[in-house]
């Protein structure tokens, strides 16, 4: 029976090929990682506080590599369903340090139980 089927031969540029292109899909992961890490723009929420039925305090920083660029982050609020029942916008003035801390006020229409920063563009 082993007489009716020919053993596979590698082709020559078979293991070439696959190396190459390990070498591409390591340096695209290396390239997206390196990208995704270091975004041109980081919001991170440090603390909230419900002031009262009708207010929520939240606490951020934001980190951007050009600390000359205005930005504009959008804080909300939400109940315990997860509904958004507070959410503002808020004009980031341009400074000459790179990671700022900033505490603003999310009016809500009822009691909030959450805050965030949702997103903060340039």
């Amino acid at each position: 029976m082993s007489d009716r089927y020919i053993p596979h031969q590698p082709n020559r540029y078979q293991k070439p090929l696959i190396a190459i292109g390990f070498v591409a899909l390591l340096i695209v992961t290396v390239v997206g990682a390196f990208r995704f890490s270091h975004p041109p723009i980081r919001a991170s929420l440090i603390a909230f506080s419900i002031i009262s039925d009708k207010e929520v305090s939240v606490k951020y920083s934001v980190n951007r590599r050009d600390p000359n660029q205005t930005l504009i982050c959008t804080l909300a609020a939400k109940d315990m369903d997860k509904t958004i029942v507070g959410q503002i916008e808020i004009q980031v003035p341009a400074t000459t340090a790179k990671s700022i801390e900033l505490t603003s006020q999310v009016p809500t229409r009822v009691r909030a139980v959450t805050a965030g920063v949702v997103r903060c563009t340039g």
